[in-house]
C-alpha cells in the first residue's frame, strides 16, 4: 500500500467549530469544500509481478527482465537476482516515486542505462526497475553508439509492454477523534465513503474504534489523499466542528 501525507494547505486546516468549545491539543484539520464537486484523484501506474522477453539485433541478444520496486534496497535485490555474472553487460535503470537511478555497467556512458529509463518513463510508469543483461556472439559486428541506444532502449519497451499493470492510489491514514455523542454521524459518513470505489474516495478502517477514557472514541482509518480534505470537511459538518482529524503515524 502506498501511503502518502501531504503538506496541509490553509484550506484544509479552517477551523469549522460552531460550539466555542476551546481546541484541544490534537491537531483539527476541517475544510470549508463544496459538496457536489470531487477532486480529481491522482494515480501512479506500476507493472505487477515479475516479466522477461528477449530481442535480438545483429547477433547480440537482450534478455530484459522488468519488476514492481518502491525503494532501492528492492531495487539492488531485483537486479542481483536476475543479472547473469557471466555476462559481460547487466545494464539497469530504477524510477521511483520521486527518484531515478541507473547504470551502463561497462557500456559506453549513456547508451545503456538512460534508454532503459527513458522507456520507463516512456511508458509512464513508476516504481519499476528494469534490467537488460546482453550477449554478444564472437562474430556479431559492432553496434556502436546509437545500436546501443536502440537496442537497450527497445529491450526495455518490450518487457514493460509485455508486463501487467496496476494503478495505484496514494493514501492517506488519518485518526479521527470525536465525542461518544457523534460517534453515530461519524459512523456514517465512514461507512459512506467505505462503500466507494476507487478514485472517488474510498476509505479502509486500519483498525477497531478505540473507547478513549475521556468518553470519545478515536478511528484509525487510510484514505485516498486526493479526498482527505473533502472527508474531514464533511464529518466536521456533521459534527459541528468537534471532529478532531490529524495526521497519523503510519
Amino acid at each position: 500500500e502506498m501511503v502518502l501525507l501531504p503538506s496541509v494547505s490553509m484550506a484544509f486546516i479552517v477551523a469549522l467549530c460552531s460550539r466555542g468549545a476551546a481546541l484541544s491539543h490534537r491537531t483539527t484539520l476541517c475544510a470549508k469544500m463544496s459538496k457536489n464537486k470531487r477532486p480529481a484523484t491522482t494515480f501512479t501506474t506500476t507493472v505487477v509481478k515479475e516479466h522477461k522477453m528477449e530481442d535480438t539485433v545483429k547477433k547480440n541478444r537482450f534478455l530484459a527482465h522488468c519488476a514492481h520496486a518502491t525503494d532501492f534496497r528492492e531495487v539492488k535485490s531485483f537486479i542481483e537476482k536476475v543479472s547473469d555474472p557471466k555476462a559481460r553487460h547487466n545494464c539497469w535503470a530504477w524510477v521511483g516515486t520521486d527518484t531515478q537511478r541507473s547504470n551502463d555497467d561497462g557500456e559506453p556512458s549513456g547508451t545503456a542505462g538512460l534508454p532503459i529509463l527513458n522507456s520507463i518513463q516512456g511508458e509512464g510508469l513508476v516504481d519499476v526497475v528494469v534490467v537488460v543483461t546482453r550477449y554478444k556472439a564472437r562474430d556479431a559486428p559492432m553496434l556502436g553508439a546509437g545500436g546501443l541506444l536502440r537496442a537497450y532502449g527497445s529491450a526495455a519497451s518490450l518487457v514493460l509492454r509485455s508486463a501487467s499493470r496496476v494503478d495505484i492510489v496514494p493514501q492517506t491514514t488519518l485518526d479521527v477523534h470525536v465525542p461518544l455523542s457523534d460517534l453515530g454521524a461519524v459512523q456514517s459518513i465512514v461507512s459512506r465513503y467505505e462503500g466507494r470505489s476507487a478514485g472517488t474516495g474510498s476509505l479502509r478502517r486500519r483498525r477497531v474504534e478505540i473507547y478513549d477514557d475521556d468518553g470519545g472514541v478515536t478511528f484509525h482509518m487510510s484514505i485516498e489523499a486526493d479526498f482527505a480534505d473533502t472527508f474531514s470537511a464533511d464529518l466536521a459538518n456533521a459534527t459541528n466542528g468537534v471532529a478532531e482529524v490529524s495526521l497519523a503515524a503510519v
